[in-house]
């Protein structure tokens, strides 16, 4: 059965000045053996040239036997994180290289995804102001200039098998708990664990931990009691729906986060019985149309969970504070209020699918021209999520071509006239909103072959062929 990854962020919280030097001497030992395994590998490139292939392509397992062992105040599986990470990293240049010769030598410096993302999310979302802008900037550069790299956990068994990490469950209280082994076993920072009162079991088997080893720390993760990390992530951990898989803790503007990978196993993909075009709408959040195998439209409608509301709203609150000469900031944005009505948005129509046995079809993003780098990269973020839910529930979705669907006329086939955001078509006289109409265009598409079309009109002839 396939499976999905998914990785959820978990903040550590009231990390103490104890545990905060541990994870700083980590993080600063662990950055400085990557670099230095980096170096021994430049420095015996023709070896690892020579021996890291596998089958005609550099193979991280053979690159990392290669390698030596860090020599590192660190704990022991840290050390292998390091080797894999590392090996990765140079199987990774060397393939690279073979195609393009200027392809830069890696180097230790921040390469976490999500970190990244944030940042050129907020960058994107700076305002007018040239301070905001400044200010974004330099937080972006900060994060590509981080002097520590994050720590990889590669083995979820910590709480078992005493190596990496483990997140735990305070039975006698609604607390959840990352357990990290940073140390060796004579560091001067170690101290005994004291987990010795049978109230903490592991999330993802519900095994008893008890344990006073002197390598490991137990952090509070925050977490809200009905919030989306615990039932996109905590909850099917429990009951066995999920796995833990891997973890990398960064620290990003002084606070620790710890971004934890699970694993979800995927329903069987259907055979679509019918199609269910989306339309992300500027005012409207999302048309949709479901069409069966034929194309006749069974439903129609839209989905609006106040996204345009939510603009018009922090729009209004940014006008307010420029005109009062106050700074516009990213997080005037409201980022992720926008993206959790994307998530029950893509919820609702990955059921709306389901229950109808329907593909999704959405319109191919390279094709969307929209006005404002927000709205385009708000689609992308929207089709991602949509990605992934539909894989998880075994739910088809396919892309198709954007030209005209909101102007073509689904009753007709013919041009529609557009005023705002409705259209009327002067040859048959239907009347419509523009993402309704292009909800019907885009489920009708998947039925669109070029092949059968090609020397009977192309895709205007195939609009046509429904009237």
């Amino acid at each position: 059965m396939a499976t999905q990854f998914l990785t959820c962020k978990f903040k550590l919280h009231n990390v103490s000045t104890r545990k905060r030097r541990i994870i700083m001497h980590a993080m600063r030992e662990y950055t400085i053996a990557y670099q230095n395994l980096l170096d021994w590998a430049q420095e015996n490139l023709s070896l690892v040239i020579k021996e890291g292939q596998y089958k005609d392509s550099y193979s991280a397992m053979s690159i990392r036997k290669l390698l030596p062992r860090p020599d590192a105040q660190i704990h022991s599986s840290m050390k292998d994180s390091i080797m894999q990470d590392v090996a990765s990293n140079l199987a990774s240049y060397l393939e690279l290289a073979k195609q393009d010769e200027r392809t830069g030598w890696p180097i230790a410096i921040l390469q976490d995804n999500d970190v990244m993302d944030d940042s050129l999310e907020h960058f994107a979302h700076v305002g007018s102001d040239i301070d905001d802008y400044n200010e974004s900037r330099d937080s972006l550069l900060r994060i590509a200039r981080s002097k520590h790299l994050p720590l990889s956990f590669a083995r979820p068994d910590g709480a078992t098998k005493n190596r990496n990490f483990s997140l735990l469950r305070n039975t006698e209280k609604y607390q959840y708990l990352a357990l990290l082994y940073l140390l060796p076993g004579r560091h001067e920072l170690c101290q005994p664990l004291g987990a010795k009162q049978g109230n903490l079991t592991r999330v993802d088997t519900g095994d008893l931990f008890e344990s006073n080893t002197r390598t490991a720390i137990l952090c509070p993760i925050e977490i809200g009691r009905n919030g989306w990390q615990y039932s996109k992530f905590i909850e099917p951990a429990q009951n066995g729906e999920a796995k833990i898989k891997s973890a990398k803790l960064t620290l990003e503007e002084g606070e620790f986060y710890l971004h934890v990978a699970f694993e979800f196993e995927c329903e069987e993909r259907y055979k679509p019985r019918a199609y269910l075009g989306i339309d992300s709408g500027i005012l409207i959040t999302a048309a949709y149309a479901l069409v069966d195998s034929k194309g006749k439209v069974l439903d129609l409608g839209h989905y609006n969970d106040k996204l345009r509301e939510l603009q018009i709203k922090h729009s209004r609150i940014r006008e307010r504070k420029g005109r009062h000469g106050q700074r516009v900031t990213w997080r005037d944005y409201k980022t992720q209020a926008y993206d959790n009505i994307l998530h029950i948005l893509a919820n609702r129509i990955v059921m709306c699918a389901k229950e109808n046995k329907a593909q999704i079809v959405i319109e191919d993003l390279e094709n969307i021209r929209v006005q404002g780098s927000r709205v385009k990269s708000r689609f992308r973020k929207f089709a991602h999520i949509l990605e992934y839910k539909t894989a998880l529930h075994g739910v088809p979705m396919r892309e198709t071509f954007a030209q005209y669907s909101s102007i073509i006329c689904h009753v007709c086939g013919e041009d529609m006239e557009r005023d705002d955001r409705d259209v009327y078509c002067p040859s048959c006289g239907h009347k419509d909103h523009s993402d309704d109409n292009a909800a019907v265009n885009i489920a009708r598409r998947a039925l669109y072959r070029k092949k059968d079309w090609e020397k009977r009109g192309g895709y205007r002839a195939f609009h046509r062929s429904f009237s």
